[in-house]
């Protein structure tokens, strides 16, 4: 760290200014060439298409995909298309570059509140666990029963923490849902998924406590610029109300990720975008040119060790660069004397909070507590990761009411035991299906809708959680679209008032 301190010196002393990193153009096709797929290979056509799509060129890329048969990808185009109805155009306050191994240090969160894994939540290396001391709630991904990382909730009963349950079906999907944080208020919950309809890699989501039923609602894209054809996660409202911030690898390489600062009032507002520049400019989100708009009290969290020192070392900076500006633009002799004398306090001045922050703790190496950005004029402060978990955690039973067997089998029992029961719904047809049909589950239940259609569901649960814990192994046996469904003595009813029931 005092390395990077002492450059950033230098470069004040010598009248410079840092270079922002370059953009990265990830598009080794010209968008302008006419598409030829007859003269193309189908390798060569998928990129293109997938050229195309990183390019925001969303209805030429959906015909390429279509034509190859890509039909997950062009509803990731297509997703992406629709989105354009609802952009936000936010003032980009700053942003600056880190290591995908540990950005999430640099966020205005609790120090030592980061926690590696493999820990007594999540068995998966790879995603850090955000446990704030004193938390009695935490939300966090972890595998589920089908080895997808799935978002878990659990409390805090004194000296047992209540077995992880899945936060809600809507949450859940094939793929993975990652870095859930809740808003300052409690009735937002943020996370990232490449599971849920999204525009390709991982997207950023929103959903709302509905106090009534106790639950989070359906997930909600959050659309451009939140969300791109790049891998966007870890979206965080301050504490203060005046910034979102957010990671993502759009224009910089899949090893180190930006983390974008934006003012929060107008990162909120939408209106439709439908100009391929128009949306290049917002999905790139710039910072502004003009630091003096920028307030950095809430850049650092107001517990942090060094904060005040923090503060002033960025008025310093910011001294520094009006004096080379003055410096620039007198011809005067005397004046340009004074002005050089001036710079010399206030690099003295910086050298001494420098030197602060490496007796007081606050900056010590690079792997510690880093203090960077503060010559964009905004702090990203670097915390320490916490230390090892100590936790009982309790557990639900893994005993699943289904088998898979080499040859699957229907139940001759329809009977459903009385009361509330859940069931998970495979798939329904308009014909009987076939052993071939159920992937070996084992036993199958198939029903007569009112509508002529068969209903095929497996297992019996009796609640919604146990059946929620089972819902992503079964349709990873090949039943994407399985949901769950509720009954009442036999009689099928609306899975929310069965919960409420339970």
């Amino acid at each position: 760290m005092k390395r990077i301190l002492t450059g950033i010196f230098f470069l004040i002393s010598a009248g410079s200014i840092p270079l922002q990193a370059q953009h990265v153009i990830d598009d080794p096709v010209p968008i302008s060439m006419p598409v030829a797929p007859a003269r193309l290979s189908p390798d060569e056509i998928l990129a293109r298409a997938d050229s195309l799509h990183r390019a925001y060129c969303f209805e030429d890329a959906i015909g390429l995909y279509l034509s190859l048969g890509e039909e997950k990808k062009a509803a990731a185009s297509q997703h992406a298309l629709n989105m354009t109805d609802f952009c936000a155009d936010p003032h980009v306050v700053a942003r600056q570059r880190f290591s995908r191994k540990d950005f999430f240090l640099y966020y205005p969160l609790e120090p030592h509140a980061w926690h590696a894994a493999p820990n007594p939540l999540d068995s998966l290396e790879g995603y850090p666990l955000y446990y704030p001391k004193g938390a009695d709630i935490l939300y966090f991904s972890a595998a589920d029963r089908s080895g997808s990382r799935s978002l878990f909730v659990t409390e805090n009963l004194d000296s047992l923490w209540r077995a992880p349950r899945p936060v809600g079906e809507g949450q859940l999907s094939m793929g993975s849902e990652i870095f859930p944080m809740l808003s300052p208020d409690g009735k937002t919950l943020y996370f990232a998924s490449d599971g849920l309809i999204g525009m390709g890699g991982f997207d950023l989501y929103s959903s709302a406590w509905d106090e009534e039923s106790g639950t989070w609602g359906e997930p909600v894209n959050m659309g451009f610029p939140f969300s791109s054809p790049a891998d966007d996660f870890l979206l965080v409202d301050t504490a203060d109300g005046k910034y979102t911030l957010f990671a993502s690898n759009r224009d910089c390489s899949r090893d180190s990720v930006y983390i974008y600062v934006l003012d929060y009032g107008s990162s909120r507002q939408r209106k439709p975008v439908h100009k391929q520049e128009d949306l290049l400019r917002i999905t790139s989100l710039r910072p502004s040119a003009r630091p003096s708009r920028i307030d950095n009290g809430s850049a650092v969290q107001s517990g942090s060790v060094g904060n005040a020192n923090t503060r002033l070392y960025i008025r310093k900076m910011e001294e520094a660069r009006v004096l080379l500006d003055s410096i620039s633009a007198t011809r005067s002799p005397a004046r340009l004397d004074s002005l050089r004398a001036l710079l010399e306090e206030v690099n003295l001045e910086l050298r001494l909070v420098e030197q602060t922050f490496l007796q007081s703790g606050v900056v010590t190496s690079a792997e510690d507590r880093e203090v960077v950005g503060a010559d964009q004029g905004y702090t990203f402060a670097k915390n320490a990761m916490g230390g090892r978990l100590k936790m009982k955690v309790g557990r639900h039973p893994s005993r699943a009411s289904y088998r898979v067997a080499p040859v699957g089998r229907f139940a001759r029992d329809l009977t459903l035991p009385p009361g509330i029961v859940y069931q998970i719904e495979l798939f329904t047809s308009p014909r009987h299906a076939t052993l071939d049909d159920i992937h070996g589950l084992t036993p199958v239940y198939e029903r007569l809708s009112s509508q002529l259609q068969y209903t095929y569901s497996v297992g019996t649960y009796p609640t919604y959680i146990s059946a929620l814990l089972d819902l992503n192994a079964v349709r990873s046996l090949g039943f994407p679209q399985a949901r769950i469904m509720a009954y009442r003595d036999g009689r099928n009813i609306p899975v929310n008032l069965a919960r409420q029931e339970e």
